[in-house]
Parts: structure tokens; sequence; C-alpha cells
């Protein structure tokens, strides 16, 4: 077996490979898959036994979805003596693909050391299973489920495995008993639960079941399901049939698990895996894309996105994962785009019109956002729910373009629905007092949500920001200093700190918490008035502008 230590073979190779070696490792670093494979396919081109650039090229290759590119150099990489956790788990899969399960036990044989205990262990009952060693797939899922750590992953496959061989009411037993102990369950282990209902018949308990689990409106993700079950019919394709669905599980629940502590490389090749072995693969191409979102490679999620058909399930929230994707790569032409096309074909999906006013606000088209917003509001209306950040968003949209008595509105509905939401009464709160109203009760609802959020600089600093305005400086000081604190380079915060500064005659610091914010993203703030106060000091800007100066504390000059 050989061990990957070396990059190179002289300092004459070393010096020609220097370039597309440091892309490559940043590529790597930034986890931008695609440069990464070009740099690296580069390097194998220049010598082709550089193991850890094949390695690091065939993770590329699974992250992309280019399983065949990834299987062949996999390959390559095997037959040099090398081996690595990732293409052991793509010599898996390989094999899982062909449904030669003798070969997925070979290799888990020869290959203990590589992989992981629990996956591994899983692997192994299920390719048993596939070699028709059904009394020994029990025993080894038995013995995991004996470890206490992993007991939940043994008990629920051997479930599994029960649906696989046809014994459903083992299956649903096994099932009912792991729900009611651990209180946990996935959607796609509900669907599998109800499924083995089904099987025997017990549509009754079935249909009981899936109400209390999805809820009078199930996602279209559960349509087949849904009617079957209004047909009183066994399900026309059940999740788990064969040996190799059981291993896709493993894979899919694995880059679920990994999603939840943002291991991104492990979480998407897992995710790649289940994709490329699951009959029902649109899942995992969601996960995929998620995670690739996550790692900000937009392209490529997008791409990902789009993979999933217009005739899945679950198309539609595929097309809101691409439009986010798209918006937040910059392209919110293509996403708007995107977005109007899905809500034409879907034309009571809240959610599309939600993301389409939130992109609609991200390109100042504000008109265009409040009506998006409110039809929105009004399926939700007429579907009998309510949704807080609705309101918010549209009450921003409203206070933006001065109509402050419907954005007022739409604030103080948000906190109906969501009373005591932090970011609602920080937002109303200090839009109370830039517009100077009702500053005793914007005083009461910031203070109330810098109790709920006291790390947050946003809200921190409008409560600084509402003292001020009261006159109140003293006072406000460290709140806008914790404030610059928990957010030191926020042009806003700065320049708040610095009239506060000025208000109790800390003029030099005044004036250099003024250049600061002039040194951060300045789009925020008044560059001209700013300028000015450095100039001629505040309390003169304050005069031109019409307004009563400070009453300044001592000066420090």
């Amino acid at each position: 077996m050989a061990v990957i230590t070396t990059f190179w073979g002289s300092p004459g190779l070393a010096e020609g490979f220097a370039g597309p070696y440091l892309a490559a490792r940043q590529a790597d670093y930034l986890g931008d898959f695609e440069t990464s494979a070009r740099y690296n396919a580069r390097l194998i081109v220049l010598d082709s036994s550089n193991l850890p650039a094949m390695e690091s090229l065939i993770v590329s290759k699974i992250a992309m979805g280019d399983m065949e590119a990834a299987l062949q150099i996999s390959d390559t990489f095997v037959k040099r003596g090398a081996t690595s956790q990732m293409v052991h788990l793509l010599s898996i899969a390989k094999a899982v693909k062909a449904n030669d399960f003798d070969a997925v036990l070979a290799q888990l044989e020869t290959q203990k050391d590589v992989g992981h205990s629990l996956v591994d262990g899983l692997i192994k009952g299920w390719a048993s299973a596939g070699a028709g060693q059904i009394d020994a797939a029990f025993a080894q899922f038995d013995e995991l489920a004996g470890d206490s750590g992993l007991a939940s992953f043994g008990i629920f496959h051997r479930a599994l495995l029960n649906m696989v061989i046809g014994d459903y009411q083992s299956a649903s037993n096994i099932l009912e008993d792991l729900h009611e102990s651990s209180g946990q369950t996935t959607v796609r282990g509900m669907r599998v639960r109800i499924q083995a209902l089904m099987m025997q018949g017990e549509f009754k308990k079935a249909e009981a079941l899936f109400k209390n689990s999805f809820g009078a409106k199930p996602s279209l993700q559960l349509l087949a399901l849904t009617n079957d079950l209004k047909a009183k019919r066994p399900p026309q394709t059940l999740l788990m049939s064969e040996p190799s669905d059981g291993i896709a599980e493993i894979f899919f629940s694995v880059a679920q698990i990994l999603s939840s502590e943002q291991n991104d490389d492990y979480t998407l090749v897992h995710a790649r895996l289940a994709e490329y072995l699951l009959r029902e693969r649109a899942e995992a191409t969601l996960l995929s894309a998620e995670v690739l979102t996550n790692m900000e490679q937009f392209e490529l999620a997008t791409r990902t996105f789009a993979q999933v058909t217009p005739d899945d399930a679950l198309f539609h929230t595929a097309q809101i994962g691409r439009a986010d994707a798209l918006s937040q790569n910059g392209n919110y032409k293509e996403a708007i785009e995107v977005l109007q096309e899905l809500t034409e074909i879907a034309p009571d999906m809240a959610t599309a019109y939600q993301a389409l006013g939130d992109d609609f606000r991200s390109v100042d088209r504000l008109e265009d956002a409040v009506v998006s917003y409110s039809s929105a509001l009004d399926l939700l209306e007429r579907q009998k729910e309510s949704n807080w950040t609705l309101h918010y968003s549209r009450g921003i949209v409203y206070e933006q373009l001065d109509d402050w008595i419907n954005a007022e509105k739409d604030f103080r509905r948000a906190l109906e629905i969501k009373p005591n939401q932090p970011y609602v009464l920080n937002y109303l709160g200090y839009s109370l007092v830039e517009k100077q109203l009702k500053l005793d009760e914007a005083l009461n609802l910031i203070e109330t949500a810098v109790s709920l959020r006291p790390e947050s600089g946003y809200i921190v600093d409008s409560f600084g920001w509402v003292l001020f305005r009261l006159s109140r400086f003293t006072e406000a000081v460290p709140h806008l200093e914790k404030a610059a604190e928990l957010m030191p380079v926020d042009p806003i915060i700065n320049d708040h700190l610095g009239d506060v500064y000025w208000a109790v005659g800390r003029k030099r610091e005044a004036r250099f918490q003024w250049s600061r914010a002039l040194s951060f993203d300045p789009e925020d703030v008044d560059i001209i008035r700013i300028r000015k106060k450095l100039q001629i000091g505040l309390d003169n800007v304050l005069i031109e502008e019409g307004s009563k100066p400070l009453e300044l504390s001592n000066s420090d000059d």
C-alpha cells in the first residue's frame, strides 16, 4: 500500500510544478473544485505518478458530480498501490452500482484501516445481504445495535433490511419502537414506516401516521405517497426494495448528519455518492447543491440545482435554491427571471413570491418588492397561515419608500405574530428614533431587543443611538463603544460613536471615529456630511441643517 508523503521527485521537477501546485492548493483551500480539478489535471499531465494531485482530482470530480471521471482516475490511483478514504468509498459505490456485492465485501476486508467503522459496518451488513447472506447481514446490524453509541443506526438498518426481504410487519414494529424510544426520525424513515404499514394493508393506521407526521398540507415530494394512501393501494415505488438501496441510504444519512456539522467536503462527497446510487436522486442532488451554496461555489451550485427536472416533485424547491445561488453570486437579473417563471407555473407558492421580493429589494426595485411580498401574504391569508418575516420584510421596503404608515403597520403585525422578535423590535425602535417619533416607546422596544440579543452590534448600536437622540449622551457612550467593539469595521456604528464622543466633549476621539467610518465601505453613510463634521464639527453641521446644536460637555481640546 503506497503512503502519500511527497509531491515531487527532484528540485528540477519542483520548479516546473510550482505554479500549478500553488494554484491547486489555493483552490482546494477555497473549496473551488473546478479550478482545483483544472490545475491538478495539469500536474498529472506533467507527472503521471503524482498521487496527491490524483487524489485531489478524484475528490474534485466527485464534488462536481462527474462520477465517471472520478472512477477512471480512481482506477489508476488504485493500480499504483495507493488508497484513501474517499477512493475507498468510491470503489464501494462502483461495486454497488454493478450489484457486485462480493467485490464490496472484498474491498471492506482489504481496506480495514481506511474506512469509518460505522459506515463500513453498515455497508458490510448490506453487502452481505446482497451476496445472499441474510443471516450474516442481520448479525452485523445486531452487532452495531449492541454498541450504545451506534445502536440507533443498527436498529434502523435492521428495519430497512426487513423491508427489503418483505417482512413488513417486523419493519414497521422496529421503526415504531425506535421512534417511541428516541422521539426522532427522518422524513425518509417515516416514509418507510408508512410504506411498511401500507404493504400490510394497514391503511387507516398509515393515514393517521402520515397526517400526524406531515400535517394536512404535505410537501409535493410526498404526493405519490398521498395518492397511494387515498387510493388505499400498496406503494407504487418502495424506498427500500434492494440491498443497493440500503447502501445508498447510508451515504445519504451520513451526508445529512455531516451537513449539520458544517463539514462541507465530506458532506458533499457522501451526498454525491448517494446521488450516484439512489433511484430517487433529487433529494441528494438538492443536498449537494445546498452544500455548494454554503461553500460559495455558486456557479456549480446553480448547475446542480438545475439538474432537478420539471417532472420531479422537488423541482419547485430546486428552483428556489437555484435563484438563491444566483442572487448570492450577484446574478440578480437571472435570479428574478427564474422566480418569475416559477410564480407562473406555481402561482400558489408563497415562498417563491417571498424570494422574488427579496431579490427585488436587492436591486432597489422597491415597488416590485412590495407587490411580491403582498402576493405572498395574500396567499398565506387565504391559506389561513401567517408569516412574521414577510411583514417584517415588507415593512422595511415601505420604510425605504417613505411610507411610514404602512411600514409601522407591518412591523406591529410582525410583532403580533412573533412577540419580542428582537430584529423587528430593533428596526421599529430605530425607525421611530430616526423619525423623532414616540422616543420613549422606541427606547423600550430597543431595550427589550438588547436584552434578547446583547451580542448583536446593530441592536446595541440602536440602543446607544436612541439614548443619543434623547440627549442622554453620557449614558449612550458605553453602549456605542460596545457596538463598535462588536462590529469594529461598520461605518454607521463608527459614525454614531463619533457623534456621541463629540457630544460629551471628546472631540479628538470623535474625529478619529468619523475618519474610521470613511475608511471602511462608506456606501451606507452620508460621506459628505461626515467630511463636513471633520471640517467644522458636529455642532456647526447641525446649525447649517437648521437644528439646534448639542449642549456639549467640556472640550478636551
